[in-house]
C-alpha cells in the first residue's frame, strides 16, 4: 500500500484471519490490510483528490422569462413527443372502458356518468390535485362543500372548475398502465411498480435530460407513506415523518436535493435469489451511480449502504465515498468490534484509498471515506456553537441530506389523503418530485428576474395546468317541447263542459 512517509504506522496484530480480520479478501490482487495511523494530524492521503470539472446545473432550460408550466412540461415529456399527460389519458380511458364493461353498476352509481376524458381536463385535474397541497382540507369532498353554515371555509374556485363527482370519477378511474401487460406475481418477469412504471421511467429519463449534477450527492431512502396492506410496505423506524410505506431509493444531489434518479424497492421476497454477492446496498448504490462513474462524484451514503467492497469499486471507477458504517461490515477492521474509544478520542486505521475512522462524541460513529480526512477541524453547529471534529464528520453532516432536503420539501406541499391506494401515493410522490424538480431548475435559471418563492411558484403551476376550464353549466328549468315564439295557439271548445278551455298546438 502506497504511504506518506510522515506517517506513523503500525499493523495490527498479524493482519491475517479467514473472514472477517484486517486482512479478508484479495482486493484487485492485493491483500486487504489496515494499518493503524497514530498520528492523525499529520494525515495525508495516499492518492490525489482529483478536480470535479464537469459543468454542472439545468440543461437546455426554458427561457429566463418562461411561465412555471415551461419548467413543468420540461420534465414531464421526452424528445419524442411522450409526456405524462398523454400517458395518463389513454390509460385512464382504458381502464374506465375495461372496468364499466365488467361492472354490474347500482342505480345509483356515479360511474354511469363517465365520459372519456381528454388531455385539457386530465390537466386541470392534476392542477386541482396539486392545489389541495397549498390549500389543506380533511377530505376531498369538503373543497366542494357549499353549506352557508360553513361559508367562511368554502372554496367556490374548486366548483367552477369541475364538479365533485367528475374529480372523484377522474381519481377512481386514474391510471397510468394497462392492467392487461401486468405479469402475474410469482413470475420471474413480474414487475411490482408495473402501475406507476411508465411515469417512473419517463421522469428519470427527463431528469437526466434536465440537469447535471454537481461534485456531491446522496443516496438514501425516502418513504411514501402507507399504512394500509401492500406486500411492499416496509417499516423504516429512523424515518421521522412517515415509518410505513413504499420505499423510494433516491439519488439527488447534496447541495439544492434535486432529484436524479428514483428506483422503487419491491420488497425482499421479490429480490430473493437475485441479491448481489456484495449485498442490497451495494446492489442498490451502483446501479444509481453507474451513469455518473468517470467524474470524479463524491458521494455520500449511510451504514445502510456502506460497505468497504462499495468504497473500493467506486474509487476504481473515479467516485469518492464518505458514509458512515457499521462496525460489523464485511471488510472492516474486527477490532472495531471490541474497541472501545473515549469521549473526544479516535481510532483510524487505512486500506489502500480507504480511511475508517472511529470517533466518539456523544456517541460513537464509525465511518469509512476515499475523500474525506480524520484531521480535527473547527465546525460550528445549527446554533452558532463552535466545537472541534474531524473533517470526515463535517463534510458527512454538511453533505448528507441532499435526499431528506427533496424529502422536505415534497412533504410541505403534500395533499396526504389517506384514502387513496399505495400506488396512487407514489404516483402523487412522483408529480411532487416533478414539482420540486422544477422550481430548483427555474431558481438557477431565472436570471435577473425577480424571483417567485416555492409557494408562489406553485400557485402559478397550479393555475397554468388548470387554465380556462370551466363546469358548463346548465340553464335551470324544464326544457320546452315546442317554441313558444314561433308556434300558433288557439283557443278550443270541449265538448260536454262549460268551462274547461285547453290550449292545443295547431
Amino acid at each position: 500500500m502506497d504511504t506518506d512517509s510522515d506517517l506513523s504506522f503500525s499493523e495490527e496484530g498479524s493482519g491475517v484471519e479467514s473472514g472477517n480480520e484486517d486482512v479478508n479478501r484479495q482486493l484487485h490482487n492485493r491483500p486487504w490490510i489496515w494499518v493503524a495511523i497514530n498520528d492523525t494530524d499529520r494525515y495525508t492521503r495516499p492518492h490525489h483528490i482529483h478536480d470535479f470539472i464537469q459543468r454542472y446545473g439545468p440543461r437546455n432550460p426554458p427561457t429566463p422569462n418562461a411561465s412555471p408550466i415551461e419548467y413543468f412540461r420540461k420534465l414531464t415529456s421526452l424528445e419524442d413527443g411522450t409526456n405524462i399527460l398523454d400517458i395518463l389519458v389513454t390509460e385512464t380511458n382504458r381502464y374506465a372502458g375495461q372496468s364499466l364493461n365488467n361492472a354490474d353498476l347500482s342505480h345509483h352509481s356515479r360511474s354511469h356518468e363517465w365520459i372519456d376524458t381528454n388531455v385539457q381536463e386530465m390537466s386541470a385535474f392534476l392542477g386541482l390535485y396539486l392545489a389541495m397541497g397549498l390549500v389543506k382540507k380533511p377530505t376531498i369532498a369538503s373543497y366542494w362543500n357549499s353549506e352557508n353554515r360553513f361559508s367562511l371555509f368554502q372554496t367556490p374556485s374548486f366548483r367552477n372548475i369541475m364538479t365533485r363527482n367528475r374529480f372523484q370519477l377522474l381519481l377512481q378511474y386514474l391510471h397510468c398502465n394497462d392492467n392487461n401487460t401486468n405479469i402475474p406475481r410469482g413470475n420471474p418477469n413480474h414487475d411490482p411498480a408495473h402501475k406507476v412504471r411508465p411515469i417512473l421511467d419517463l421522469i428519470n429519463t427527463s431528469f437526466k435530460d434536465s440537469y447535471s449534477l454537481s461534485r456531491d450527492i446522496t443516496v438514501d431512502e425516502s418513504i411514501v407513506g402507507f399504512k394500509g396492506r401492500n406486500r411492499i410496505v416496509q417499516y423504516v423506524p429512523a424515518k421521522k415523518t412517515h415509518r410505513w410505506g413504499a420505499k423510494l431509493f433516491v439519488l439527488a444531489e447534496s447541495d439544492t436535493g434535486f432529484n436524479y434518479h428514483i428506483n422503487l424497492y419491491a420488497g425482499k421476497s421479490h429480490t430473493a435469489g437475485r441479491i448481489h454477492p456484495n449485498g442490497l446496498g451495494y446492489e442498490v448504490v451502483m446501479d444509481l451511480v453507474r451513469p455518473l462513474f468517470g467524474k470524479y462524484h463524491h458521494l455520500l451514503v449511510d451504514n445502510y449502504f456502506s460497505s468497504p467492497v462499495l468504497g473500493d469499486d467506486l474509487f476504481q471507477n473515479q467516485m469518492y465515498l464518505t458514509s458512515t458504517v457499521k462496525e460489523t461490515r464485511k471488510g472492516m477492521p474486527k477490532s472495531y468490534r471490541t474497541t472501545r474509544v473515549p469521549k473526544g478520542e479516535m481510532v483510524v486505521k487505512q486500506c489502500g484509498p480507504l480511511m475508517a475512522m472511529k470517533y466518539s462524541d456523544r456517541k460513537t460513529v464509525t465511518m469509512l471515506s476515499t475523500f474525506a480526512t480524520p484531521i480535527i477541524e473547527v465546525s460550528e453547529n445549527g446554533r452558532g456553537v463552535q466545537k472541534l471534529i474531524p473533517n470526515a464528520t463535517r463534510v458527512y453532516n454538511k453533505l448528507m441530506g441532499g435526499v431528506d432536503l427533496g424529502d422536505s420539501m415534497i412533504q410541505t406541499y403534500d395533499p396526504d389523503f389517506r384514502s387513496l391506494k399505495m400506488w396512487k401515493r407514489v404516483l402523487v410522490n412522483l408529480l411532487l418530485r416533478i414539482v420540486v424538480n422544477a422550481y430548483i431548475i427555474y431558481k438557477q435559471n431565472r436570471g435577473f428576474r425577480q424571483k417567485m418563492n416555492r409557494f408562489e411558484f406553485t400557485m402559478t403551476l397550479c393555475q397554468e395546468l388548470i387554465g380556462n376550464h370551466q363546469v358548463e353549466r346548465r340553464v335551470p328549468g324544464r326544457t320546452s317541447t315546442y317554441n313558444r315564439l314561433s308556434d300558433r295557439h288557439f283557443i278550443n271548445y270541449i265538448p260536454g263542459t262549460t268551462s274547461a278551455l285547453y290550449t292545443e298546438k295547431n
